[in-house]
C-alpha cells in the first residue's frame, strides 16, 4: 500500500474529481494591490499546483463594497475581476489542480474607518474595535444577489467550484451567532430565523451556478466563546445549510475572529496541540451525507492521513503547511516526506507579515510570496568557492542555497554546533518545534555537501589560507553592557544566558524587554512556570506590543496564568545592585523603586562584523548578512541568507 494512501487517494466533490485530498484552504495572501489577482499571486498559487495539491480555495473574495478588501484581499464586486480569476484558473489547471472560488463578506470583522460596516446588529467587535450598521432587509437582499453574482463570475473565469464563507466570525456567522445577532425581525431570534440569510445566500448561489458546479461552505463547528455557537448548535445548523444550497461538501473549522482568544485557538500558534478540532469536524460529519474538509493545524501528511483514515474528515486542509512547502503533496507521493519544509507554527512570516500589510511568506521557506523571483533557482555558470562565517540561521541558509546552485561552500562556526540562537529558541517548554526547522536545515546542509567546520574560530589568517573567492559574514550580535547608571553593579543576565541555564535566575526576577517580541515573553513564562516571581517591563504601551496577534494572545494567556506582572511605559533609570529605579517614558518622571534578585535583559545586541575590515584589506569580496548587518529576527536572518545564496 502506498504511504499516505488515504490522503493521496482521489475524491469527488459533486461531479468534480480531485486527484488527492490535500486542500489549500482559503486565506489572505496580502498580494493583490487593487482587489484583483496579480502576477505575484498567480505565481504563488501556481507553485502550489506544481506541488500537486488537490484543491485550492482561492481566498478570499469580498462580494460587495460594504466589505472592504483590506490587507490585499480580492474584491469580486464586478466583472473587472474576471480576467484575473481566469489567469489564476488557467495557471492552476495546467498542473492538474482544481480551484474553487472562495466568497466572503467580512461584516464587522474588519475595519474601514470612517466607512460604516454592515452586520446583523450594532454590536462591538473586539479584534478591530468596530460597531456595525445593522443591515436593512433591502441590504440583506442586496448581499444575497451579490454572492450569486460573485459565484457566477468565478464560474465564467473557469473555476471548478464555489465555497461560501459561513464561519470565523464573518458576516454570515454574524447572522448565525447569538453573540452578534440581536435582531428581532425574521432574521433574528430562534435558529430558524438566524439561518434565513445564509440559506438565502446558498440557495441563490446554487440557482445561479446550476447543479453541476460543486458548492460548499466553510463553517465554524464551534465558536469557542461562552454564549456563542457550540458544536451541538452547529450540528443542527449545518444540515439546514446543506439542504438550502444542495451543497456538495462542508469545510469545517472553528472559532471566531471577533474574540481574541477564539481567534488564536482557531489559528493555533506553536505551543498548542495540532489538529485540536477533529472531534468538532467529526460531529458535523456524522450529521450530513456530503464530504467534510477539516484543517486546523493539520501540519504533516502523517497527521492528515491518520485523520482521514479515522473518519474524522474526508479531506485535509493544510494551509500553513503548504505555505511552508508547496511541494508537500508531491514529496509525500514520491516517498520524500522527510524532505518537507516543516511548518512550526511560529506565525511570524504568514500572519505576522499579513497584519503588517505585507504579503505572506514563511521563515523556513523565503520563496513563498517571492515565486516570481525565486521559484526556479538557476545553477551558477561559474562556480565559486565561498566561505561563510557563522552557523546560525542566516549562515546556514546562505550555505544551503549557494551549494544547491553549484558553488563550493565551507561553513565555519566557532561553537561546537550549528543553529545559533535557534538552539536556544527551542529549549523552553512549548517551543520545541524550532528543533524541526533546525533539523531540516541541517539535513539540507548535509545533502548539498557543505563543508562544515564547527569549533573553529574564523581568523583573517585562516580565511586567507582557504583562498576563497568570496566570504559571507553571518557572525550575529553580542550583548553589550547597558548604558544605564549603575548597570555594572546589577545582577544582570541576558535572555540567552537564562534560557541556556535557568538555574542562574534568582527567586525574584525582572525581565526588561527592549524588543517587545518573543524572546523576553518566552523567557519570562519559562521562569514563572518554574516557580520564580516574575515582572516584565517595557517602554512600550504594553508588553509584547510587536508580537503577531495570535502569539500575543497565546503568550498573555500563559503569562497571566503563571502570575507574571506587566509594567508598561517604563525603563530602568538607575541600578544599585538589585535595586531598580524606574522612569516613566511618557510622564518623564522617576516613578518607582523595586529590588530584584536577577535582572534579565532582552535587547537587540550589537552586530559583530569585525572581520570585514581585515578581509577588505586583503581584497577579499565580503558580504555581511543577518544580525551581523542589522539585528532583526529569524525571518530577516533566513531571508538575508537565502537572497545572498541566490544572488548572481
Amino acid at each position: 500500500m502506498t504511504a499516505f494512501h488515504h490522503l493521496l487517494s482521489p475524491i469527488k466533490l459533486g461531479k468534480v474529481e480531485i486527484r488527492n485530498r490535500v486542500v489549500l484552504t482559503g486565506h489572505g495572501t496580502g498580494m493583490p494591490k487593487d482587489g484583483r489577482p496579480n502576477e505575484q499571486m498567480i505565481a504563488y498559487y501556481e507553485q502550489r499546483a506544481k506541488g500537486e495539491v488537490g484543491l485550492i480555495m482561492l481566498g478570499s473574495q469580498q462580494v460587495h463594497p460594504s466589505s472592504p478588501g483590506i490587507t490585499g484581499l480580492l474584491c469580486n464586486y464586478d466583472d473587472t475581476i474576471i480576467p484575473g480569476l481566469r489567469a489564476v484558473s488557467d495557471a492552476v489547471h495546467l498542473h492538474g489542480t482544481r480551484i474553487f472560488g472562495y466568497l466572503s463578506h467580512m461584516g464587522l470583522a474588519t475595519s474601514a474607518r470612517p466607512t460604516a460596516l454592515w452586520s446583523a446588529s450594532a454590536v462591538y467587535e473586539q479584534k478591530y474595535g468596530e460597531v456595525a450598521h445593522p443591515m436593512t432587509v433591502d441590504e440583506i437582499e442586496e448581499l444575497v444577489e451579490a454572492h450569486a453574482d460573485a459565484a457566477a463570475r468565478c464560474v465564467e473565469a473557469g473555476m471548478d467550484g464555489i465555497e461560501v464563507h459561513c464561519g470565523h466570525g464573518l458576516l454570515i456567522q454574524q447572522f448565525l451567532s447569538p453573540l452578534t445577532n440581536k435582531r428581532t425581525d425574521l432574521y433574528g431570534g430562534p435558529v430558524e430565523n438566524r439561518v434565513r440569510f445564509p440559506q438565502a445566500v446558498l440557495a441563490a448561489v446554487r440557482k445561479r451556478v446550476g447543479p453541476d458546479i460543486p458548492v460548499g461552505i466553510r463553517c465554524s463547528g464551534d465558536e469557542l466563546v461562552e454564549g456563542g455557537l457550540t458544536a451541538a448548535d452547529m450540528a443542527e445548523i449545518v444540515p439546514l445549510l446543506v439542504k438550502a444550497g444542495a451543497l456538495d461538501y462542508v469545510d469545517v473549522s472553528a472559532g471566531t475572529d471577533g474574540d481574541l482568544v477564539s481567534n488564536m485557538l482557531h489559528e493555533p500558534p506553536m505551543g498548542l496541540e495540532p489538529a485540536p478540532f477533529k472531534s468538532v469536524a467529526r460531529r458535523i460529519k456524522d450529521e450530513i451525507d456530503v464530504p467534510v474538509i477539516h484543517g486546523t493545524r493539520i501540519h504533516t501528511p502523517a497527521l492528515a492521513d491518520e485523520m482521514i483514515a479515522a473518519g474524522d474528515a474526508d479531506m485535509a486542509g493544510m494551509c500553513r503547511a503548504l505555505i511552508a512547502d508547496p511541494f508537500l503533496p508531491k514529496k509525500a507521493r514520491i516517498g520524500q516526506a522527510h524532505d518537507i519544509t516543516p511548518c512550526i507554527g511560529c506565525e511570524q512570516a504568514c500572519f505576522g507579515r499579513l497584519y503588517r500589510g505585507r504579503h505572506i511568506s514563511c521563515i523556513g521557506n523565503p520563496v513563498t510570496g517571492r515565486e516570481l523571483a525565486y521559484a526556479q533557482l538557476q545553477p551558477v555558470q561559474t562556480p565559486k568557492y565561498i566561505v561563510i562565517v557563522g552557523g546560525g540561521p542566516s549562515g546556514m541558509e546562505a550555505a544551503v542555497v549557494s551549494s544547491r546552485r553549484g558553488h563550493r561552500v565551507t561553513l565555519i562556526e566557532q561553537s561546537d554546533q550549528l543553529g545559533g540562537r535557534m538552539r536556544l529558541a527551542m529549549k523552553p517548554k512549548g517551543r520545541e518545534e524550532w528543533s524541526k526547522l533546525l533539523a531540516h536545515k541541517l539535513d539540507l546542509l548535509d545533502r548539498f555537501g557543505v563543508d562544515i567546520r564547527t569549533g573553529t574560530k574564523a581568523t583573517p589568517e585562516l580565511i586567507r589560507s582557504l583562498q576563497p573567492d568570496e566570504v559571507v559574514l553571518a557572525t550575529g550580535t553580542s550583548f553589550e553592557p547597558l548604558d544605564v547608571e549603575g548597570a555594572s553593579s546589577a545582577p544582570i543576565l541576558t535572555v540567552d544566558e537564562v534560557v541556556a541555564d535557568p538555574s542562574k535566575a534568582g527567586r525574584k526576577v525582572l525581565v526588561v524587554d527592549y524588543l517587545d517580541r518573543q524572546p523576553a515573553m518566552v523567557t519570562a513564562i519559562m521562569l514563572a512556570e518554574m516557580g520564580r516571581s516574575v515582572e516584565m517591563s517595557t517602554a512600550s504601551f504594553h508588553v509584547g506590543q510587536k508580537l503577531e496577534i495570535q502569539n500575543i494572545t497565546y503568550f498573555y494567556a500563559k503569562a497571566l496564568a503563571a502570575g507574571i506582572v506587566f509594567t508598561p511605559t517604563v525603563v530602568p533609570r538607575r541600578f544599585d545592585g538589585g535595586s531598580v529605579i524606574f522612569h516613566n517614558v511618557f510622564t518623564r518622571t522617576d516613578c518607582r523603586t523595586e529590588c530584584y534578585d536577577t535582572i534579565v535583559i532582552a535587547a537587540p545586541g550589537v552586530p559583530q562584523a569585525g572581520l570585514a575590515e581585515a578581509l577588505k584589506a586583503a581584497s577579499i569580496k565580503t558580504t555581511i548578512i543577518g544580525d551581523a548587518y542589522a539585528a532583526r529576527d529569524v525571518e530577516a536572518a533566513i531571508l538575508d541568507g537565502f537572497e545572498t545564496g541566490a544572488a548572481p
